[in-house]
């Protein structure tokens, strides 16, 4: 079974009010970059002839770019700007389309939704760039830097 991106949503936990809220973003257009390399560590002897040894080394968070058409008056893309500035790792969590269940906030921590698939990870804002072009709307690239892994809950 495939699953359409139509439905998919990101949210992440603002940690910048006096109480913490999960914000659901306005109108990203895609997501990407949820891989990450894992490092290789050189185990290669002195007598060895052939080719070297490695073996398995940390994984190597990579970047998350989502593209977004800007909405200025909506505050889920205000607050990218204070994000940027604040430089806080925060959770993430990006909610397949193969449910509409939402998560939710229990002691300040995102519980993922049941019934659907999501991936939840710890990012901060790296950057948030605004483009604008002829015959065009504004839109926007939100670039998060990953910090530790991608906890993947699988819809049953």
């Amino acid at each position: 079974m495939t699953v359409k991106t139509q439905g998919t949503h990101l949210y992440f936990l603002n940690t910048l009010e006096s109480t913490v809220a999960l914000v659901k973003l306005t109108c990203p257009t895609g997501i990407s970059g949820l891989g990450g390399a894992r490092d290789q560590i050189d185990s290669t002897c002195l007598d060895d002839t052939d080719d070297r040894r490695y073996v398995a080394g940390l994984g190597n968070p990579g970047q998350v770019s989502v593209p977004f058409n800007l909405h200025p008056e909506d505050a889920s893309h205000q607050v990218l700007f204070d994000l940027k500035e604040s430089g806080e790792t925060l959770s993430w969590i990006i909610c397949l389309s193969d449910g509409t269940a939402v998560p939710t906030l229990t002691d300040d921590e995102i519980t993922p939704p049941t019934g659907r698939t999501s991936a939840e990870f710890q990012a901060f804002v790296q950057d948030v760039n605004i483009d604008a072009a002829t015959n065009d709307i504004v839109k926007g690239t939100l670039t998060l830097q990953r910090s530790g892994k991608v906890t993947w809950n699988w819809k049953a």
